[in-house]
């Protein structure tokens, strides 16, 4: 992790603006950040090899905004897909180098089958440019892949040794609590994400307080 973070359980760490599907500017997130009481927001931006929008100005707005919100933790980061079973990212490697947090995660990945899947997870989660995994298993539940115990336990086991941080992703409620309470009783560390992509679904830190309580009852 390319940045030492300071306030994980009261952050939302998974937030898109309007340089993509978002609809808010950094400013706006920011601002309603500061009204809900959030003592960290990430900004988690789509990326992708072939950029569609200037990274250097969505990082820029960023900067600016940790000038005028001193009271909250602002992180820049990306989410990057995965593009084959080696786990290479959909993504310029300047910007993987330049952000402060990458979140791994799988959307249009090519190969539906199982096999493919974990290897293809595993490598991500041994690429030491990836900070978070995310909206965990997503994929697998979307194309019917059921994953087994020991495979889960390494996938775990895999995070923890190459210090991943595991979203907890409230827009798809994933992963489920038995996945949780197995992660933690391993070691596994979380945090929270809202996938926001709007100011309206950004957390507030009574909704972080409320899934942080149900999480740490699981130890």
């Amino acid at each position: 992790m390319k940045t030492e973070m300071k306030n994980l359980q009261y952050g939302d760490f998974h937030v898109h603006t309007n340089y993509t599907d978002g609809k808010n500017t950094v400013l706006e997130y920011c601002q309603r950040a500061r009204q809900n009481n959030l003592k960290l927001i990430a900004f988690t931006e789509h990326v992708r090899r072939n950029l569609t929008y200037d990274y250097d100005k969505f990082l820029s707005d960023i900067f600016q905004a940790k000038y005028e919100f001193t009271d909250i933790e602002i992180i820049s980061g990306c989410e990057a897909k995965i593009l084959g079973v080696d786990g290479e990212l959909d993504a310029p490697e300047e910007i993987l180098y330049q952000c402060d947090i990458v979140i791994g995660v799988f959307h249009s990945f090519k190969y539906k089958d199982i096999k493919n899947y974990l290897v293809a997870l595993k490598a991500m989660l041994r690429d030491p440019i990836v900070d978070i995994w995310g909206h965990p298993a997503l994929f697998a539940k979307r194309h019917n892949m059921k994953i087994e115990y020991d495979e889960i336990i390494e996938i775990i086991d895999i995070c923890i040794e190459n210090d991943i941080l595991i979203e907890r992703n409230l827009k798809y409620n994933l992963p489920n609590y038995d996945f949780i309470k197995l992660a933690l009783s391993r070691g596994a560390k979380f945090v929270i994400g809202s996938d926001a992509h709007s100011i309206s679904e950004l957390l507030t830190i009574q909704k972080l307080n409320e899934e942080w309580k149900c999480i740490n009852k699981m130890y």
